[in-house]
């Protein structure tokens, strides 16, 4: 299938990097992962991703919700699934249960009214208890996790281990989230020593305690080529530095000119005249704006590729359309336009495009992924927009 003519704009997701990205991963660390294809994979595409990933030894897979669960399970993959950010309808509860998946447990109602839709289903749903040990955010407190886990009703609930989220990485606080974290493992060890699989490092735990054992790590940022630290990755281990330089970014985003015209000195760009020339300027017109993931805070900031080179935005980024300064460059209506990867010698990364946006590489990512048609394939050289597309 061809680039339909109704979009200029694609998002590339080239599965081949993800796959090496995981198994570079798993590489730097001897503990189990969980792929974490949260948020559809992070915008990148929950079903793709998850068949590449596990055709590369992907055994457990994370999930944001029972929707995302669902739709990998109708897809075909067999893989463990684990929805890590729990659930909270007994109808949610009792689909989870039936269909095997692994589910997040982050307060003891919620673990009562599992217990409950499980009982009813003369079926065990497998747990795994959520701690919070300093993240300020979903869990039990740790304080209180071995009593919570004591009042288990094991005919009803497989308790397979517990869970935990930094909030840091890499300093002290975070230091003394995996010191509690490590007490309560000791702990459970001895009231319920079924309870073996704990996890409680993500992207970042993985490059800061390289050293740390868990169970089943979860990685997910690093998975789609970038490091939780940026661009700079101050006090990792030479390993873990490796790792980051060698990911590949697995999206790109791409669209093309659609008009090229000469603004004259004087001349505003865009709504509320927020740009004047201050010289003659030759600007191209684009069809992405933040109807694509293109924020309206990139108004008169960043750039864009054109020509291999850095083309600056001018004026007030449209709901649909976004112009550039390209002057002394030979740019055409149709010329390639790059927002998120490489063209020629010059890269944007989505570390660069989340600081243009005020936010960070996370929900640029998520943005730029699910706003615009999504093709999938295997980008090393040239693109062949043959590969099959998922809008």
């Amino acid at each position: 299938m061809t680039q339909p003519t109704s979009s200029f704009n694609r998002v590339q997701i080239d599965l081949k990097a993800l796959a090496e990205n995981y198994l570079k991963i798993a590489k730097l660390t001897k503990n189990n992962l969980m792929a974490v294809l949260k948020a559809d994979a992070y915008g990148h595409g929950i079903v793709e991703c998850a068949k590449t990933l596990v055709e590369v030894g992907a055994n457990d897979l994370g999930v944001l919700d029972i929707c995302e669960a669902n739709t990998i399970r109708r897809s075909g993959i067999k893989a463990n699934i684990h929805i890590i950010s729990g659930l909270f309808s007994a109808d949610s509860m009792a689909k989870a249960i039936s269909s095997s998946f692994s589910i997040f447990v982050y307060s003891t109602e919620q673990l009562e009214q599992l217990t409950e839709v499980a009982k009813n289903l003369d079926l065990k749903a497998q747990v795994r208890l959520k701690v919070d040990t300093g993240m300020g955010r979903l869990g039990v407190a740790w304080q209180d996790a071995i009593e919570v886990v004591k009042s288990i009703k094991l005919k009803h609930i497989d308790l397979v281990g517990l869970a935990t989220h930094l909030a840091t990485n890499g300093d002290e606080k975070a230091d003394i989230q995996l010191q509690r974290f490590k007490k309560l493992q000791s702990q459970i060890a001895v009231v319920m020593p079924r309870a073996k699989r704990h996890s409680a490092l993500s992207s970042g735990g993985l490059l800061a305690y390289g050293d740390y054992s868990d169970s089943l790590s979860r990685p997910g940022l690093l998975l789609y080529g970038y490091s939780p630290f940026g661009e700079d990755c101050p006090s990792l281990s030479l390993e873990a530095k490796q790792l980051v330089e060698e990911l590949r970014p697995v999206m790109s985003v791409k669209s093309a000119v659609i008009e090229v015209k000469k603004v004259k000195a004087g001349e505003t760009v865009s709504y509320d005249r927020t740009f004047t020339a201050k010289k003659d300027l030759t600007m191209a017109v684009v069809p992405f704006g933040y109807a694509h993931g293109l924020s309206r805070t990139r108004s008169n900031k960043g750039c864009a590729l054109i020509k291999g080179a850095r083309a600056p935005l001018l004026g007030r980024v449209c709901m649909n359309l976004s112009m550039y300064n390209v002057t002394g460059h030979d740019v055409v209506a149709g010329d390639e336009v790059v927002f998120l990867g490489r063209q020629g010698q010059e890269e944007i990364s989505a570390c660069q495009a989340g600081a243009w946006q005020r936010t960070n590489v996370y929900e640029a990512l998520c943005l730029f992924g699910r706003l615009s048609p999504r093709y999938y394939g295997r980008f090393d050289v040239s693109v062949d927009l043959s590969v099959k597309l998922i809008i």
